[in-house]
């Protein structure tokens, strides 16, 4: 750990350890690495810029310094099928934060499945990896985050906006750390595994989408349809051009006239 972030564990709730890099290749991978030296968590792992940093789908992420680049490692007692409300529990603590830090409460909106959009352009993205061990519950699960602070990538598939574009004002990256750690520690720690219906019903209040024409892009197709709810095990429902519904559980959504 630096100099540069000798004082940030104390950004941290009481009980959550930290380790602070100025570079890394990618947070998320260092938080793996340390769960193989036997690191019990909850631990944050916290970069100042990644030379190797990713996005769902293996997509790279822009990592230069000025926006936050964070891990949470959790090694919790839960079956793989509990993941399912995680994104959405994540998705909301960032907008929490953006919110707490001059972002408009109304512009702030969750993207299915793992975006937070500002203004209806892309400011954070979550990546949430796990392993189980024998006898089919969770080792450990690792929530990657990337939230644009002061600065957004241009050519991106989703047109992006920072947090100092959306106030006009700098914005330090310690007290958004700070407000996420917080946040999303509190979340968890009220999050009922056998009740999804209450996460999904707050990210649903808050969703970009829902409703309006689309286009969802997956691996193998395009589809025009109009996301009409989030289903209990985490998919989206679809209402396509011939009246029929689907239940999607991966791909990017865009608004159906393009990248706007």
């Amino acid at each position: 750990m630096s100099d540069l972030y000798q004082d940030w564990e104390a950004s941290t709730p009481a009980g959550v350890g930290a380790h602070f890099y100025e570079e890394c290749g990618s947070t998320n991978a260092v938080a793996a690495s340390l769960v193989q030296k036997g690191e019990p968590g909850p631990l944050w792992v916290v970069a100042g810029q990644q030379s190797a940093g990713r996005g769902s789908r293996g997509r790279q992420w822009t990592s230069k310094p000025g926006n936050l680049y964070a891990s949470l490692l959790l090694r919790p007692t839960l079956a793989p099928k509990d993941l399912t409300v995680l994104p959405f529990i994540a998705a909301l603590a960032v907008r929490d934060t953006f919110v707490a830090h001059g972002a408009p409460e109304g512009d702030v909106r969750c993207k299915w499945p793992n975006d937070v959009l500002i203004r209806d352009r892309k400011a954070s993205g979550i990546l949430i990896e796990s392993s189980a061990r024998s006898g089919g519950m969770l080792d450990h699960v690792i929530i990657g985050i990337g939230m644009n602070i002061a600065f957004y990538p241009e050519g991106a598939q989703f047109h992006a906006t920072c947090l100092q574009e959306i106030t006009g004002q700098g914005v330090a990256v310690r007290p958004v750390f700070e407000s996420l750690s917080h946040s999303l520690f509190g979340r968890l720690t009220n999050w009922n595994t056998a009740d999804f219906s209450s996460v999904g019903q707050d990210w649903s209040n808050v969703a970009w989408g829902l409703g309006k024409h689309c286009t969802i892009r997956t691996v193998n197709e395009s589809i025009d349809c109009v996301p009409e709810r989030l289903a209990i095990d985490g998919g989206i429902v679809v209402r396509l051009d011939d009246g029929s519904e689907k239940r999607l559980y991966a791909g990017d959504i865009f608004p159906v006239a393009g990248l706007e």
